[in-house]
């Protein structure tokens, strides 16, 4: 059998990582199926060495930060044929201190990222198998229909500080700032999202549209982020943003 090639390796790795299936990498190689997988698993492998999901490098603020984030924002896929576990954030592009803040917290914790833009929205992708089934400890939604059902598993469980990073990292994700407020399709969502704000004593108030709205009190969550030292990208403090937080718990 002849080896394969640099070139060919290289656009092998390219293709595993856009989540080719097998079928698809063997016709655009020009290779029988049981050789690319022989390769793929060899890629694997790689993968299990270079990906090691290091989440103890993280504080509980900036741990509940990503999981708000990836709340409101993220998304996964998976092709288990290629072995590709893709975790991907979809951000606006006139958002980068958000984009480059999901970049830094993965790369803390090991994780290598690849940016692309498409139109006007900015994705920070992640081929990780553990941070693939690493967001199912901290969320869970039915189904494919993620947007609508996804909640917290267990919100009790949590310090202040990893809820306090939630609330940020969802209103980054899903909020805005003239009036401080977090939209959410998932009324399950929502009803977290207001149990966090009575645990951090931030008055809130729940509407429902075609979406659920919920509204914080902008000075109290400025005190309970002065107290903590941390805020959302959004609400812009000008002490203590995500980016300038301490690392202890």
């Amino acid at each position: 059998m002849r080896r394969f090639s640099k070139q060919e390796l290289d656009q092998l790795r390219g293709l595993v990582e856009k989540g080719a299936s097998l079928k698809e990498i063997s016709s655009r190689l020009g290779r029988g199926k049981s050789a690319v997988q022989y390769q793929v698993s060899k890629l694997r492998g790689w993968r299990a060495r270079e990906k090691e999901l290091l989440v103890e490098s993280l504080t509980d603020k900036e741990l509940g930060w990503l999981i708000g984030c990836y709340a409101g924002d993220g998304s996964r896929y998976s092709r288990k044929g290629a072995y590709s576990y893709e975790v991907k954030f979809a951000l606006n592009e006139d958002e980068y201190n958000i984009v480059r803040f999901v970049e830094a917290i993965l790369s803390k914790c090991g994780m290598k990222t690849r940016r692309s833009i498409e139109g006007k929205r900015v994705y920070v992708r992640c081929l990780s198998k553990q941070l693939y089934k690493f967001v199912e400890r901290y969320l869970l939604w039915d189904g494919t229909k993620k947007s609508i059902s996804v909640r917290l598993t267990d919100l009790s469980m949590h310090s202040i500080g990893f809820l306090l990073g939630f609330l940020c990292g969802i209103i980054d994700a899903d909020g805005g700032t003239k009036r401080l407020y977090i939209s959410t399709s998932s009324e399950r969502m929502s009803n977290n999202i207001m149990e966090i704000c009575e645990k951090l004593e931030i008055t809130a108030k729940k509407y429902t549209y075609d979406v659920f709205h919920i509204y914080l009190n902008k000075t109290e969550y400025q005190k309970a982020c002065q107290k903590h030292g941390f805020s959302s990208f959004k609400h812009g403090l000008s002490n203590g943003g995500p980016g300038r937080i301490s690392p202890s718990r």
